[in-house]
């Protein structure tokens, strides 16, 4: 997904749908779809995932930097998520729970993407 125009340009999150706001955003990459997103649910498992983000209004420059997009993967008021195998490319943040960075994509380069073996949260 493009940033521009971001998330918010075009349409308003609506609630009823469950739409992210992006409340916390302070990059220009934030406002961007997220690769997964789990809200109000139980037992969760998820294997394999693959979630890139290679281009900011169509440049691919960000890849190089590992900043194309601020957050991946948004978990909120869930429990007992579990994600085998989680493959992310440029995003600083690999998962975001109830609006805290828990990993840093930074920490878990793995080859061309950044990976994350199992990530567990009860």
């Amino acid at each position: 997904m493009q940033n521009n125009p971001n998330a918010l340009a075009v349409f308003q999150p609506l609630e009823e749908w469950s739409d992210p706001g992006f409340e916390d955003c302070f990059l220009v990459t934030c406002a961007k779809t997220y690769g997964l997103v789990i809200k109000n649910s139980t037992y969760i498992f998820n294997y394999g995932a693959g979630l890139y983000s290679f281009f900011n209004n169509y440049d691919g420059g960000c890849i190089v930097t590992a900043n194309c997009q601020q957050y991946m993967v948004n978990i909120e008021a869930s429990e007992a998520i579990y994600l085998f195998a989680l493959n992310t490319v440029a995003a600083q943040t690999m998962v975001k729970v109830d609006g805290v960075s828990l990993v840093p994509a930074g920490a878990n380069v793995n080859t061309f993407c950044h990976t994350l073996a199992l990530f567990e949260y009860s």
